[in-house]
């Protein structure tokens, strides 16, 4: 049995119950190079006493096989940050697992899809989600921006990482790009939100007015689309 494990949003503290039984009785993989996680693998280590192997990307993208034929014989865990779905990665996982007859299930944990509530944007009026790249080439976050543009949603826009070599883009170096781009200007008014699922940060202000404060990470932006009157009343009291 290959069981996907969410980890939460913010440290190992975020682990279920469910979780924490389930993964005690697995052989124990950790994958971190999706997100920017805020965790302790020790301190996880501990909790579940047994040790969490970190697999790299390549191991499951490359070697995706090797890992599913493990779990025919064994009960295997593969602990994920945040949600276990969020990632098109572990659909993979999943799609392979199927096709190898091998049994999977998922164990759900909060992802950012559920904390962008805090912001007290309505969640069904978001659009369809981009993440800035850390190389640059914004052509698909423009097409995404302008299509919920166009139907008054609001865009949820990740920030990239390459966790193996430890770079995180800030939520400066990606106004500055989105301004580069003429995707948004100095005075339109946007959202991040940092450290979610932790001491989370909000700030509602203009792009100049966000390039001018310390935003911690991991963080978000949010472009709002048409504002209802509660997520306004809420967004001016931050």
């Amino acid at each position: 049995m290959l069981y996907l494990i969410g980890l939460g949003l913010n440290d190992e503290k975020d682990l279920s119950l469910k979780g924490l039984e389930t993964a005690r009785k697995c052989i124990c993989y950790g994958e971190l190079y999706t997100s920017n996680w805020q965790g302790s693998i020790e301190n996880l280590e501990d909790m579940l006493n047994k040790k969490v192997k970190i697999l790299k990307r390549n191991d499951l993208e490359e070697n995706l096989e090797d890992f599913v034929d493990e779990a025919r014989e064994n009960e295997i865990a593969l602990l994920v940050p945040g949600d276990p779905l969020i990632a098109t990665t572990h659909v993979n996982i999943i799609v392979e697992a199927k096709k190898r007859k091998v049994d999977v299930k998922v164990i759900h944990s909060s992802s950012i899809y559920s904390a962008i509530g805090e912001t007290g944007l309505q969640i069904y009026k978001f659009g369809k989600t981009a993440t800035i790249p850390l190389s640059g080439s914004l052509e698909s976050v423009k097409k995404t921006v302008s299509s919920n543009k166009k139907r008054g949603l609001h865009t949820l826009l990740l920030l990239d990482l390459d966790k193996e070599v430890n770079i995180f883009m800030k939520v400066k170096d990606a106004l500055n790009l989105l301004l580069k781009k003429k995707i948004v200007k100095q005075t339109d008014m946007l959202i991040s939100f940092s450290k979610a699922g932790g001491e989370s940060e909000i700030f509602y202000d203009t792009v100049k007015g966000l390039l001018w404060r310390d935003i911690k990470e991991p963080a978000v932006i949010i472009i709002p689309g048409k504002l209802h009157f509660m997520e306004k009343e809420f967004l001016e009291m931050i």
